[in-house]
């Protein structure tokens, strides 16, 4: 958008619209220019009040360093603040979901240790440190691509779209749950079938509330 920090051709902004319960209708967005750079921008997840924003900000020529935190005081987002992560380096397209109580981080990303396209991986926070990221494993990933992570509330179970395991079209969204409350062990992937999946591509789902 030319509206974006960068330009129109620079990088992506994070964009925010409200809903208008009068009108039944979304607001125009607006630019969260605050908290976005010349590079692409994404937001990653919101901590359950809605007063901090987790984003993920990349660019051609650096390696991100973590993803960031702003937060809202008086109805104004602050300066975002870097959380490290280490080992978030990708070869290709990244994304990222993070919990809302900052605990529990997965990235999609390819890297030397890939099953094939992007791959699932894992950090979870002990106190105030990150675990490098690591990859979640062969029952999850394929050779395929494996992207758009989201835990449920309880954080037992994962939904992301893959189109290394079978399903109807190009991209199928799947769930998997947590063995022995252990990162590393899951339940081979389940597909949610229709009419959630279709033969094209089926991705980003999420619940709340």
């Amino acid at each position: 958008d030319p509206a974006n920090r960068g330009g129109k051709f620079a990088g992506s902004d994070v964009y925010m619209s409200r809903y208008d319960v009068t009108t039944l209708n979304w607001k125009a967005p607006e630019n969260l220019m605050s908290i976005n750079t010349k590079g692409n921008n994404i937001l990653i997840g919101l901590n359950s009040k809605g007063d901090q924003l987790y984003t993920l900000a990349t660019s051609a020529n650096k390696v991100p360093l973590g993803f960031y935190v702003s937060k809202r005081v008086n109805g104004v987002l602050g300066k975002p603040e870097l959380v490290p992560i280490s080992k978030l380096q990708s070869d290709g397209f990244i994304g990222a979901y993070l919990t809302p109580d900052q605990d529990v981080l997965i990235v999609s990303m390819e890297r030397e240790d890939s099953r094939g396209e992007e791959d699932l991986y894992i950090s979870v926070k002990s106190g105030n440190a990150w675990s490098s990221l690591v990859n979640m494993g062969s029952s999850i990933n394929t050779k395929g691509f494996e992207i758009a992570p989201f835990l449920s509330a309880d954080k037992k179970r994962l939904f992301f779209s893959s189109n290394g395991h079978p399903g109807s079209g190009s991209a199928d969204i799947f769930y998997c749950d947590r063995l022995y409350n252990s990162w590393e062990a899951w339940t081979s992937p389940v597909n949610v079938g229709e009419p959630v999946n279709s033969v094209g591509f089926d991705a980003y789902f999420s619940l709340y509330g």
